[in-house]
């Protein structure tokens, strides 16, 4: 399964999607991608932050540590 916070905001789907969240592809061999990590490589703006867990974060988790940094 996978789902977004997006500025302290769990992107439940709205009016666009009956869910909020998603499922992998069963078919999904992995998700290592590439020897260097590229964030919006088409990007016409700029990422202010990026953070990288060693593990999966509960939704609560991850609207905390954004409210942490911007309060």
């Amino acid at each position: 399964m996978i789902s977004f916070v997006v500025d302290g905001a769990l992107c439940d789907g709205g009016t666009h999607r009956q869910f909020g969240w998603g499922r992998f592809s069963p078919h999904l061999q992995g998700a290592n991608g590439a020897d260097v990590l590229r964030i919006g490589p088409a990007l016409d703006g700029e990422v202010l932050g990026l953070r990288i867990y060693g593990r999966a974060l509960r939704t609560s988790e991850a609207i905390g540590n954004w409210r942490a940094d911007v309060t």
